[in-house]
């Protein structure tokens, strides 16, 4: 495998290893870090049948995802039309090496194996 496809599956996937939204986890869990800031948003939380966390866990991961590909879309069209890299041990990583970077990671997420 050569260095740049090494490179640029390790990008992909060390995204993939982040995918999980702490938020997400506070909201099904024990809610936030008991500081002033989050007082409100636990009171809130506290309100809430654990269906409900469920839900409102669901729709912050969904998001973090979201965000994550819609970060990716962007640099795909920065690398694209305004010649903008990504460097690592002094190699370029393609935004297209399969698909894109964005399609690529929501593939990893959902359990795809890399292309051959």
């Amino acid at each position: 495998m050569s260095k740049e496809l090494e490179l640029y599956k390790a990008f992909i996937d060390g995204l993939v290893d982040r995918k999980n939204s702490i938020t997400a986890r506070w909201v099904k869990g024990d809610g936030f870090p008991r500081t002033e800031d989050n007082k409100a948003k636990n009171e809130f939380l506290a309100a809430l049948t654990p269906e409900q966390k469920g839900v409102l866990a669901e729709m912050l991961q969904d998001e973090h995802v979201a965000g994550i590909h819609d970060t990716l879309a962007y640099i795909n069209e920065m690398m694209d039309l305004d010649g903008l890299e990504l460097r690592q041990d002094e190699v370029s990583l393609p935004n297209d090496y399969f698909e894109s970077l964005h399609y690529d990671f929501i593939s990893r997420c959902d359990g795809d194996e890399w292309p051959e």
